[in-house]
This record gives C-alpha cells, structure tokens and sequence, in this order.
C-alpha cells in the first residue's frame, strides 16, 4: 500500500471526508479520468450528507466511465431518496445491466492490505479476506434485489417503464 492510499484510507477512518476528497482532488489533476477517484469523492460526500455532490461526483465518474456499476448504483439511491424516482429507475436499469461478474477468489499476496484496511473500514474486519469480499459482494446482491424491487414499483406507480439509454 503507497503513501497515498494509507494516507487517503485514515482520513476516511477519521471520518475527515473533506481531507479524503481533497486528497482525492489534487490525484486527480494528474489524470481527472480516474472513474474511481470520482465514484470515492462521491462516496465520501455521501457519507458526509452532500448528496447534491455525491450526484455531481457520480456524474462525473459516469463521463469516465459509462458502465460503471458502482456510479449507477450510487445515483439509482441517491435520486430515490430524494424522489427524483424516474432519474433512479434510469440508473437502476442502468447498474442493473453493468452489475459485475462475481468477485474472485483473494490473492494472498493481498491478505496484508485487507488486514490494514480492516482495522479502518468495518466492511473490510473478519476472519479473512475471502470473507470481507463475499460480503462486499452480498451488499451487491442486496442492491440488486433492491434496484429490482424498486423498478417494479416504479413500473406500476408511474405507468412507463425508462430505459437506461434515455439518460
């Protein structure tokens, strides 16, 4: 792990989210096509309450990248819980068809990190790095079935049914 991401990964353990995207900001200007420096920013101003910013950050990300799982999912619940539901229902569909293949197995090469990383992020502590991946990928699971719930409630209420491709 380099200097920056132990750097990036305490300031988000202190909950020092504007230090985070700050941080996050100036990598950028290296390269601003970083899609998963904008989705972090953008997730850092979620857990920060921004989430007028999170939407623009995710925005961003999703010019970096198109199919970007974790930007459509991220923009499918923030648009809900601000009932903008027919923005949710583009991005639902949206993450729905960019959902990833399931994570693989964890090289142990890597079980030092997720040992670090645990001690920071709660998502990332338990008894091994296999296991804080099946649990990433079971809150993936969870978004799906909630992006599918919701799109169906969404289908009903509103009488049409958005394609992701309107947005």
């Amino acid at each position: 792990m380099g200097p920056f991401t132990t750097r990036l990964a305490k300031l988000i353990g202190r909950q020092d989210f504007d230090g985070a995207i700050d941080r996050l900001r100036a990598g950028l200007r290296g390269d601003a096509s970083d899609a998963d420096s904008h989705i972090l920013i953008a997730q850092c101003h979620f857990w920060g309450g921004r989430l007028d910013e999170s939407i623009a950050a995710c925005a961003e990300a999703l010019r970096c990248d198109p199919e970007l799982f974790d930007a459509h999912a991220l923009l499918a619940q923030l648009h809900a819980r601000k009932d903008n539901h027919r923005e949710a229902a583009i991005h639902a569909r949206r993450g729905i068809e960019c959902f990833p293949e399931p994570l693989p197995e964890f090289p142990p090469v890597l079980t030092s990190m997720f040992k670090f990383m645990g001690r920071i992020f709660p998502l990332f502590r338990g008894p091994s790095p296999d296991a804080a991946l099946q649990r990433v990928a079971a809150e993936r699971t969870e978004w799906f079935d909630w992006a599918k719930s919701y799109l169906s409630w969404y289908d009903e209420t509103s009488g049409e049914q958005v394609k992701p491709t309107e947005h």
